[in-house]
């Protein structure tokens, strides 16, 4: 038996002269109410227990009659039911298909297709100019280029810049002897414009070297 420290220190209390019915006789567990085998409490018995209860069930009522739209107005329940009623106001409840119904369908024109060959913008071009100014020779020299052939060319504009000599200019260089060509007069303010994409050729109308400007303008589509 195992013993603590203080087992010594206390010794067991007597029970002699303790009336069993007690405060002090029922917390030793002498009461007579205490019976039977050893008691869980030292020097006592076993508590007398109370006598199992049976579980009684909750009461259910019967149920109520029918209770319909009727009784509001003294009708009894078994004269009529609330499917009676619905019958006699809106008629049988049979079975009826719903049949839908559609809207006219109005027809546009009928499409017509395209094609989209350029942009809505249509095609960019590119404009651009080329300034020049060429010295020509003398009548009895060779005659100088004014311009080449250029297809993307859309005008050439010409300015004779001398005030003491005219100049004389043609497509081809053959134009030109013996005075021919056109005339480019001396002393001009504004340029001459021409719409070409050939070659042209100048020369001097006397023995003066004068100048003349040249402006190339072009026009690329892209």
């Amino acid at each position: 038996m195992s013993t603590g420290r203080a087992r010594g220190k206390h010794r067991p209390r007597g029970v002699d002269g303790v009336d069993p019915n007690s405060d002090e006789g029922r917390g030793l567990g002498m009461s007579d109410r205490m019976a039977g085998g050893p008691s869980p409490i030292p020097g006592g018995r076993v508590h007398i227990v109370n006598a199992g209860s049976v579980r009684q069930e909750v009461p259910v009522p019967d149920s109520r009659p029918e209770i319909t739209d009727q009784n509001a107005h003294g009708v009894p329940p078994e004269a009529h039911t609330a499917r009676e009623r619905a019958d006699a106001e809106r008629g049988p409840n049979d079975f009826r298909p719903l049949v839908p119904e559609y809207a006219e369908v109005v027809r546009g024109p009928e499409p017509v297709p395209v094609y989209v060959v350029q942009n809505e913008s249509g095609p960019r071009a590119l404009r651009s100019a080329a300034p020049r100014h060429i010295t020509m020779q003398a009548n009895t020299g060779d005659a100088a280029r004014l311009c080449g052939q250029d297809f993307s060319r859309s005008r050439v504009l010409l300015l004779n810049e001398s005030t003491t000599s005219d100049v004389r200019f043609a497509q081809r260089i053959a134009d030109l002897n013996g005075g021919g060509g056109a005339l480019l007069p001396k002393s001009t303010t504004s340029y001459l414009s021409l719409t070409t994409q050939d070659e042209l050729y100048a020369l001097s109308a006397d023995s003066g070297t004068p100048q003349v400007s040249v402006i190339q303008e072009f026009e690329v589509t892209w």
